[in-house]
């Protein structure tokens, strides 16, 4: 499958020319049509009377209902152009939305092959702020110049975009300015306000396991560096998203077009035979089981492999926010859009944990679930890569907050799973991490939560796992009743 991805273009431009488009609306959308039937209406009288004296006004009516048609088919096809905010990048090139088509003669579709000339105008001294501002000029042979306001796309996209570029186009195309922009992007942390808004900079980079630092012990683990190859000249690493200990996660291309998140773990030399078989049997099994998911909130796996006594998972590139970042950038979530999320984490968790044998994740965090482009959430990371290295080393896998007392003893169940569901719906409910190995009630914290909904943290974050909800439809059904409660009362 090649790599292909819709960008959500979200032009101020298009906005206003829409509202003022619907605004029309009773002129080109329900006058032309009224006008249209009653002309009809008319000529068919008109002709079943026909009297030499009224050819006048037939001809009139002919051309009051042409311009009738051509007003309402306008309109539609206006608000359509309108409507459409999809920047798609293909392996060909870019197809742009239709309202930036105006300067490349209407052609939407840009070929990689006809781009001469990319450059970055707005740019600031400090490149981050000055984002809202810049613009992106695409210069071709034949079309014109595209230009795209970097305002218009979400940060995670603008990234995206960036690396296309890099991939897609001869480095002499490109202006310095957008590497630079690009470097700035990549190295951002959550302390860099764009605009003096007092938000933060989101990056994919920030995306994947903010935490795998600290896990494990400093050691003389070297990761890959950009351009290096594997599989053959197959996967060239694009650049590090995240390492630390004996693990690492690199942003790949694949067969130079496709985007892939590598996710690289290393088994310490010098461990134990014994362990170092057994870790590399379950690493085997549970990735081969993960090769066989296909859930459409769950990131995509796609190939195992290793090479030079490193083990690989390569997985589907998701753009998004993390449930963590959100809660950061705006605040504990709105109980009823947690209700909502909740109920998606129950789906998941019933497909991984009715799977022949069943998926525990052993690994459900904040962290590990974004919220893509289209409010949906994902879960983009599993245990396996992880369980690998914390049975070479002893090391227990997953954030202390989050884990189970069994977990914690190595007996790891479906109910762990539903205890880590609920420390992340009082994340979610308080914007704060629950105390570790204990029961959460986020009303404590904030008392306007649904005296249901915290009762169902409480139930699932019970020490005792035999108390605990069966799984996850249990719990799918309490939360579909408390959301209808909440709809009624909010």
């Amino acid at each position: 499958m090649s790599q292909e991805k819709s960008l959500v273009y979200d032009s101020p431009i298009a906005k206003v020319s829409l509202f003022f488009c619907y605004l029309t609306m009773p002129l080109w959308g329900v006058g032309a049509p009224l006008v249209l039937t009653i002309l009809i209406t008319a000529m068919l009288f008109s002709s079943l009377h026909y009297r030499a004296d009224n050819f006048d006004a037939f001809v009139n009516c002919l051309g009051v209902c042409f311009y009738s048609l051509l007003t309402f088919f306008m309109g539609a096809a206006i608000a359509g152009m309108l409507r459409d905010t999809r920047l798609q990048i293909t392996p060909e090139g870019l197809i742009i939305p239709p309202l930036n088509s105006l300067t490349t003669n209407l052609k939407r579709t840009i070929d990689w092959s006809k781009i001469q000339k990319v450059t970055l105008t707005g740019a600031g001294s400090n490149l981050l702020k000055s984002i809202p501002h810049m613009k992106i000029e695409i210069a071709t042979k034949d079309q014109g110049i595209a230009i795209l306001s970097l305002s218009a796309l979400a940060m995670n996209d603008i990234e995206y975009l960036l690396v296309s570029f890099s991939n897609f186009l001869p480095q002499q195309v490109l202006d310095e300015k957008l590497e630079d922009l690009k470097q700035a992007l990549w190295n951002a942390n959550s302390e860099n306000a764009i605009g003096g808004t007092g938000g933060t900079l989101l990056s994919f980079t920030k995306m994947w396991e903010d935490e795998l630092t600290g896990r494990f012990a400093a050691t003389a683990y070297v990761p890959l560096n950009p351009g290096e190859r594997l599989q053959t000249n197959h996967l060239k690493i694009i650049r590090q998203l995240a390492f630390g200990g004996w693990s690492a996660i690199y942003l790949a291309q694949e067969a130079n077009t496709k985007l892939r998140v590598l996710k690289e773990s290393v088994i310490p030399p010098g461990t134990n035979a014994t362990i170092k078989d057994k870790a590399q049997t379950m690493f085997l099994r549970e990735a081969d089981l993960l090769l066989k998911l296909n859930h459409p909130q769950i990131v995509k796996v796609y190939q195992h492999f290793s090479e030079n006594d490193r083990h690989y998972l390569l997985l589907d590139y998701i753009s998004g926010q993390t449930v963590r970042q959100t809660a950061k950038l705006q605040g504990p979530f709105h109980q009823l859009d947690v209700l909502a999320y909740a109920t998606q984490l129950c789906d998941i968790l019933d497909y991984l944990h009715t799977q022949t044998p069943p998926v525990l994740h052993r690994d459900l965090t904040p962290d590990n679930l974004i919220i893509d482009s289209k409010g949906r959430l994902m879960l983009i990371d599993f245990g396996a890569a992880n369980e690998l290295i914390g049975t070479a080393t002893g090391t227990m896998v997953g954030k202390q907050s989050y884990i189970s007392t069994e977990q914690f003893q190595g007996r790891a169940s479906q109910k762990s799973d539903l205890y880590a569901m609920g420390a992340t719906l009082h994340f979610m409910l308080t914007g704060v991490d629950p105390e570790p190995l204990s029961q959460s009630s986020p009303a404590k914290i904030v008392p306007s939560v649904f005296p249901e909904l915290d009762q169902i943290v409480q139930d699932l974050t019970e020490q005792d796992a035999h108390n605990r909800p069966n799984d996850a439809l249990e719990i799918k059904k309490r939360l579909e009743a408390v959301g209808k409660v909440g709809l009624l009362t909010a």
